[in-house]
């Protein structure tokens, strides 16, 4: 594991995975980072002195995603028959609660990615989004299916449709997020939730957390397997590749 993008740190039975800003300091979910964060998830399953994990990012940057680089390179089919987007799949099948500590920028796949723990904890000041159609593609894991069970239709709608971002504080009203406290506080916040579910009985929280997973998750199977279908489809639209290289173009120009 490459410690420059993920640090590990364990604070009792909890273990604090942290990512770092490095090399890019958005956290973009580059294979590298998404093939360290699934191992340090892994060894973590693995340790028996650890009861529950908190997902963090920076003060400034939860994680911002897929890297536009990477994906104005993938071609639709062949990134179905590589198995794009699945790596993340297995948090869903990591044994033990992990709850996202989420600062600053959760947008797109890292929007998805914070989706995708067992509970979120918000700054008031976070920025949520999914800004993907603004550039030509549409989130892939799972970002619509699991707003709908959150937040209902007209909110994920308006998210996916628009764009526009919510706070920390109106996540935490729309039920996306299960608390929203000040950003010096969350990853503390984030540590003492997750204190409190490793005095809890390790049989009884994971048996509770597959009947919340089997009410939350089993409906939308199929959902999200089209979801995955159509967001590598539109990876081949001319639309896509013009909008993908324009906001890079507008990346690498050098700011006034």
């Amino acid at each position: 594991m490459n410690d420059n993008i993920l640090s590990v740190e364990n604070r009792g039975t909890v273990r604090v995975l942290t990512m770092t800003g490095v090399p890019r300091r958005g956290n973009p979910m580059s294979p590298e980072l998404s093939r360290a964060l699934l191992d340090a998830l892994a060894q973590a399953m693995a340790d028996t002195n650890v009861r529950c994990v908190v997902l963090a990012g920076t003060p400034t940057h939860f994680c911002v995603g897929a890297d536009l680089v990477d994906v104005a390179k993938l071609q639709g089919v062949q990134a179905i028959l590589d198995g794009w987007l699945d790596d993340l799949d297995q948090i869903r099948k990591m044994s033990k609660p992990i709850i996202a500590a989420v600062r600053g920028y959760a947008v797109g796949g890292g929007f998805e990615l914070a989706l995708y723990c067992d509970l979120i904890v918000a700054a008031e000041d976070a920025k949520f989004a999914l800004p993907e159609t603004g550039i030509g593609v549409i989130a892939g894991q799972g970002g619509s299916q699991r707003l709908i069970g959150l937040a209902g239709r007209a909110v994920a709608a308006d998210l996916i449709l628009t764009g526009r971002e919510l706070s920390g504080l109106e996540a935490k009203g729309y039920g996306i997020a299960a608390r929203a406290v000040p950003a010096a506080d969350v990853v503390d916040t984030a540590v003492a939730m997750a204190e409190a579910v490793a005095q809890r009985s390790a049989p009884a929280v994971a048996f509770a957390r597959e009947v919340i997973y089997e009410a939350t998750e089993a409906p939308i199977r199929q959902s999200l397997r089209i979801e995955r279908l159509l967001a590598a489809v539109v990876l081949d639209t001319s639309e896509a590749k013009t909008r993908i290289g324009n906001f890079l173009e507008r990346r690498k120009a050098p700011k006034a």
